[in-house]
């Protein structure tokens, strides 16, 4: 098994939004930000209907909780301010999806009635895998890109291993170390800079 890039620039990360955003592919700005904000695996995003993002009057929710496919353990997804924000253009855009708490936010748009059938994980895998070839990105990307740039993004930002182990939802802290790719190298290297 090839190991999977994560997007390791976060201005690589911004150009695939500006490429989305630009060329008026509001659903899969929101699967593209919503993917990399939650960490999610594919099989759960794409599960995600309107009455998990909307409350009942349309308003958009600051939370939402899923039950995981892999794990069996429900996880609280935040609704960061930037995807509140891609959510506001989503609601403006597709005004037909919105209307029904039970279509899919990531709909089929060669199916009709669109909402009732959501994308499948080929297509969400080409999605990213064409934005990251547009950006000039080389490596390994595919389903977990999103998920691993999550964690790679959030250990740059000193964000505890615990903590990324939790909201990942992993086992233990050695699933974690293995899935950011963390070496002994690496390891042995932060204990040489720390050298209290």
């Amino acid at each position: 098994m090839k190991f999977v890039e994560p997007i390791r620039e976060m201005k690589k990360v911004a150009q695939i939004k500006n490429i989305l955003r630009d060329s008026k592919k509001i659903r899969d700005l929101l699967l593209f930000e919503l993917w990399i904000n939650s960490a999610l695996r594919i099989s759960d995003l794409l599960g995600i209907q309107v009455k998990d993002l909307f409350d009942d009057k349309w308003n958009i929710n600051s939370f939402f909780d899923i039950k995981e496919d892999k794990t069996n353990k429900v996880n609280r997804i935040t609704i960061t301010p930037k995807v509140q924000e891609t959510l506001k253009l989503y609601k403006d855009t597709y005004t037909f999806i919105i209307d029904k708490p039970d279509y899919y936010i990531f709909f089929h748009s060669k199916r009709t009635p669109k909402g009732e059938i959501h994308i499948d994980r080929k297509q969400a895998w080409k999605m990213i895998h064409q934005r990251c070839m547009d950006v000039w990105l080389k490596g390994n990307f595919w389903w977990h890109t999103l998920r691993k740039t999550w964690g790679y993004q959030a250990r740059l930002n000193a964000v505890s291993l615990e903590i990324i182990q939790h909201k990942l939802n992993h086992s233990s802290l050695a699933v974690t170390q293995r899935y950011l790719g963390i070496t002994a190298d690496e390891i042995a290297d932060a204990c040489n800079k720390l050298d209290l």
